[in-house]
């Protein structure tokens, strides 16, 4: 039996519907921008009803999602005896269980197990072109670089020097990275159905997690590839964990009478891994860097609040502040199901900003001196240019209003003559590598200021082109619907490479063609007739507005809200799988959290 508070209808509250509105703003968006090509046969006003309606229709799902999952206690309660106790029968209470490391074990063997017939189709990775240029450099064939990430190229390098020191061979050194890259894959996912397990996760849902890591087939390709997408997403699944068990258990060390108690080792420990898992999330990708930093910002401006308002609430009577002990012991359930306070001990507080500060030292270090010592050389310039540039090429491409020295820079960084044929909207490495070939992007390095008023200018006179190159190449990333199918794994699996290694099976030994490629190619197919990488984003943001209308702990959806935003703002590509693969991942999680009845565990 649910509490008496549980037994009663919870109407919604400001609180609770504010956030849901730029939730729902937020669909309103994804609709009409989604599908920009044909929002222009609508006017304008058309198309702000659209927006009106779709905001309206949003919010009004939402509200009733939140509602229902909150009062489901409430509401079942009102059923007929018979109707109750099947109900109960069908939906017992969920009960937190008790971890033994050996469930976390038995999950990660038999994710491993899985992806163990990809291995050996495969065997002995799945190789692509930057890891060949990967393994180049950690061999010493080309110059080093940061391109991709050179820490990822020395994780690489350590299993190539111990694989060719044990067995003097190419392929077995790149079969055992690959090997270790699995399990690391299985650990973490592993570890992520032992979470669920141990929050008491109903048997059905909990054997629909296990499909979800151990049987989709993208999971146990990209447990093989030989990339930094499996070790980026096994950092980034640790880091939500991390920054979530943090959250919880340092509310908790604050106790419920708002006394601060000691964090202790406990506390130290938890943010020693909140600091190695930062810095690996900021070392094997990128965009690593603006995942943490958002998530470090919606970690520490909460708390920054929440200490002026203890400091100002200090001069309270002590009658005062045993009233509100006491209520808040009353309420510790409902304390417990929304989330617990926000407010950290001093202890946990000084433990978070000494975190956050020592992931931003060592990045730095790792960014500057020690790169440098290293003689590893940056991305070139237009790397990190995808979307000023996209933005110039939309406007002049399409027409738009620039001035005839606006243009003469233009050309002074890539020839516009066959622009026509290397400009893509919706993939910018077309553009990107005929500006390496036949361009010259030292002249953006030499005159950044120059080339930012040039785009800030051109933006004032053609802002929607700019809106419209922006959508093109990001749209994948929040639309249902693309025009191109989306590519899980690419489309081969091993590429010529000049270490002589080749694919060697070690079952299934007959025609290429058949058997596991075959079906590969098929659940491709099938993958992007029934989801889409804005599947991901509308499921995650409902899954955060029940989170926000039900008061709980919302700090998991931060990463994975931050990457998004990263890809929104610099993705390369439309519609690359790889790239939000964490969120997907994730989603199981995020899932329990905001779906999940009765234990917080």
């Amino acid at each position: 039996m649910g509490s008496e508070r549980d037994m009663k209808i919870q109407r919604p509250t400001g609180r609770k519907l504010l956030p849901l509105v730029p939730i729902a703003l937020c669909y309103a968006c994804f609709v009409v921008l989604g599908d920009w090509q044909g929002s222009v046969d609508y006017s304008n006003a058309q198309n702000l009803g659209r927006l009106v309606l779709w905001a309206a229709g949003s919010f009004a799902v939402m509200l009733a999602a939140g509602f229902l999952l909150e009062n489901t206690a409430a509401l079942s309660g009102r059923l007929p005896s018979g109707v109750l106790e099947f109900y109960h029968r069908l939906f017992p209470p969920r009960k937190g269980r008790k971890g033994h490391w050996w469930i976390w074990l038995l999950f990660s063997l038999l994710c491993l197990i899985c992806y163990l017939p990809y291995y050996l189709m495969y065997y002995p990775t799945w190789f692509n072109n930057d890891a060949v240029w990967q393994m180049e450099q950690a061999l010493g064939m080309a110059a080093k670089s940061n391109h991709h990430p050179y820490f990822h190229t020395l994780i690489i390098k350590v299993f190539l020097t111990v694989g060719c020191g044990l067995f003097g061979d190419y392929t077995a050194a790149v079969a055992l990275y690959t090997f270790c890259q699995m399990a690391l894959t299985a650990a973490v996912f592993g570890f992520y159905l032992y979470l669920l397990y141990r929050r008491g996760t109903r048997l059905l849902w909990l054997a629909l997690a296990v499909f979800f890591y151990a049987l989709l087939p993208v999971n146990g390709m990209f447990s093989i590839c030989m990339g930094k997408d499996a070790w980026f997403t096994a950092a980034f699944l640790l880091f939500l964990w991390v920054v979530n068990h943090c959250v919880k258990e340092a509310e908790v060390s604050s106790g419920a009478d708002g006394q601060e108690k000691m964090a202790g080792v406990s506390g130290s420990r938890r943010w020693l891994w909140f600091f190695l898992t930062g810095v690996s999330v900021c070392l094997l990708r990128s965009n690593g860097i603006f995942v943490f930093l958002g998530t470090s910002v919606v970690l520490i401006v909460p708390q920054l609040f929440h200490g002026r308002g203890r400091d100002g609430a200090r001069g309270q009577s002590g009658r005062r502040m045993k009233r509100q002990s006491l209520q808040k012991e009353k309420d510790g359930a409902r304390t417990e199901k929304e989330g617990g306070g926000r407010q950290f001990c001093g202890q946990e507080r000084r433990f978070m900003y000494a975190s956050v500060s020592a992931v931003l030292i060592c990045y730095l270090l790792w960014q500057g001196p020690v790169l440098h010592a290293l003689q590893v050389e940056p991305p070139d310039t237009i790397e990190s240019l995808t979307m000023p540039v996209q933005h110039l090429l939309c406007a002049y491409v399409r027409g738009g209003n620039l001035e005839p020295e606006e243009v003469a820079m233009l050309e002074a960084v890539v020839p516009l003559e066959e622009i026509d044929d290397y400009y893509n909207p919706y993939l910018f490495d077309m553009t990107k590598n005929y500006i390496r070939q036949y361009g010259d992007q030292r002249v953006i390095a030499e005159n950044k200021w120059a080339y930012a008023r040039l785009w800030l200018k051109v933006g004032l006179r053609n802002p929607m082109l700019y809106v419209e190159a922006h959508i093109r190449q990001t749209a994948g990333y929040y639309a249902l619907h693309i025009p191109h199918d989306q590519i899980l794994y690419s489309e081969y699996f091993m590429v010529d490479n000049p270490f002589g290694i080749e694919n060697e099976r070690k079952v299934f030994s007959y025609d290429v063609s058949l058997s596991m490629g075959e079906f590969l190619q098929w659940f491709q197919t099938f993958y992007n007739k029934v989801w889409s990488l804005g599947m991901n984003t509308w499921l995650l943001l409902f899954a955060l507005a029940c989170t926000f209308y039900r008061r709980r702990r919302a700090i998991s959806f931060a990463p994975c809200v931050m990457l998004l935003g990263s890809l929104l703002l610099a993705t390369p590509v439309y519609n690359e799988f790889r790239y939000a693969y964490g969120v997907f991942v994730a989603l199981p999680f995020l899932f329990s959290v905001a779906f999940g009845r009765g234990c917080e565990r």
